[in-house]
């Protein structure tokens, strides 16, 4: 969220590299190749990961209708995840092991079959509960080459840096000091000295 409706605040991005002239039919291929898919009780993944119109995320159906506006190219990026809490699942495997050794007449399981019955009893508490969702709006402006991700999270940018250039085939490069003073074309003196810099916290110690 952000893009449309919500917070404010959002992290600034440059592209590193040019759209090429066929862009429109050939990021909406991509985009189609990377787009979000639900996860199912059954897989073994716990995560997914993809893009969803900004506007409709429950329906990963693209054409450029739905991602282009003007000049901006605006994506949902969505992140499902199960999130079974480790108490509950060791309690629940830890009666299912002794269910099964009553059952089966057994004092003692291998190493097979406690993960056989561990995978059961996950796959069983997920097909109980609803995956949790995050979508995080993606603003890319393509003349003026930015990118703004309407989060601050270190690993939720580097995770949607990836996805970018997987998607796009191009890098981007978070905003600071010193990629801005490159994207300014400022004078070697003055990007040497900005290279140099280290972050300073102006409000520690404040309550």
């Amino acid at each position: 969220m952000g893009a449309i409706n919500g917070s404010l605040s959002y992290k600034i991005f440059y592209v590193d590299g040019e759209v090429q002239d066929d862009w429109k039919e050939q990021y909406i291929d991509r985009i189609r190749s990377n787009c979000f898919e639900p996860l199912s009780p059954d897989d073994d993944d716990e995560i997914s990961e993809g893009w969803v119109p900004i506007d409709r995320p429950l329906q990963p159906e693209f054409d450029l209708y739905t991602v282009l506006f003007d000049h901006f190219l605006n994506l949902g990026f969505r992140q499902d995840r199960y999130s079974i809490p480790s108490a509950l699942l060791k309690a629940h495997v830890a009666e299912a092991e002794r269910e099964y050794m009553i059952q089966n007449d057994k004092e003692k399981l291998s190493k097979f079959e406690r993960d056989d019955i561990k995978a059961i009893v996950k796959a069983e508490l997920k097909a109980k509960q609803l995956p949790k969702m995050k979508v995080t709006d993606m603003s890319w402006d393509l003349r003026a080459g930015r990118v703004r991700f309407w989060s601050q999270s270190n690993k939720a940018c580097e995770t949607f840096q990836g996805y970018f250039q997987d998607t796009f085939g191009l890098k981007i490069l978070p905003a600071n000091p010193y990629i801005n003073a490159l994207q300014m074309e400022m004078d070697g003196e003055t990007l040497e000295d900005l290279q140099g810099l280290e972050p300073t916290n102006f409000i520690s110690g404040l309550e």
